[in-house]
């Protein structure tokens, strides 16, 4: 075989491998997928952007960098995001995000983010809640079916309980309740209750 063979043969070989994506260097961990729905707009006062925002290789969410300079950041160090689905798919909600991009999804309070009260604020994961805290780090962990912002050092959550409503107002009722701080650790004891008040909830 001559050197002009062998050279056509190595030439459509790498064609062939080019074409299966062999060779190819694997996506970093961390990088902005591509597929439908993998990318969110964002929204904040004074300030929007298209496709701000996506998920990573680990399903956490990510601002991008030329976003990030656009938010107005609190004296913690956190900005507000509300993110929302191109697709109209009705997925997003609210964020507090860092200027490093990190990402955190939290509870909607009266048409707005959770408010951070004793250092915690509300954050859920599929149907369960936990706290998250100013870091965005979770420090509750999501094993609650519904959960109350604290309040004097104590929140109110519940276990096996579901979300009711009417009108503008909803609450949750059924399952057991009790109280935890802000570490997580249990201040009263989980029971059944009918029509709990939070004031005999939390009495040990």
């Amino acid at each position: 075989m001559t050197n002009l063979h062998m050279a056509l043969l190595a030439l459509h070989i790498v064609i062939i491998l080019a074409v299966a994506g062999i060779g190819r260097p694997a996506a970093a961990v961390g990088a902005s997928p591509e597929g439908p729905g993998a990318w969110f707009d964002c929204g904040e006062p004074g300030v929007t952007g298209s496709r701000c925002a996506s998920r990573d290789g680990n399903g956490q969410m990510l601002l991008q960098r030329s976003y990030r300079a656009r938010l107005r950041y609190d004296r913690h160090g956190l900005a507000v995001v509300r993110l929302e689905d191109p697709s109209g798919s009705g997925r997003g909600g609210w964020f507090y995000a860092r200027r490093d991009g990190s990402m955190a999804e939290v509870m909607t309070f009266d048409n707005g983010p959770d408010a951070f009260v004793n250092g915690r604020a509300r954050a859920p994961v599929g149907a369960k809640i936990g706290y998250v805290d100013r870091a965005l780090k979770r420090v509750i962990p999501a094993k609650y079916d519904g959960a109350y912002p604290f309040e004097n050092g104590i929140a109110v959550v519940c276990i096996g309980c579901s979300l009711a409503s009417k009108g503008e107002h909803s609450w949750f009722e059924g399952g057991t309740w009790g109280c935890i701080d802000p570490d997580g650790k249990t201040v009263a004891p989980f029971k059944v209750r009918e029509r709990p008040a939070f004031a005999d909830i939390c009495r040990p």
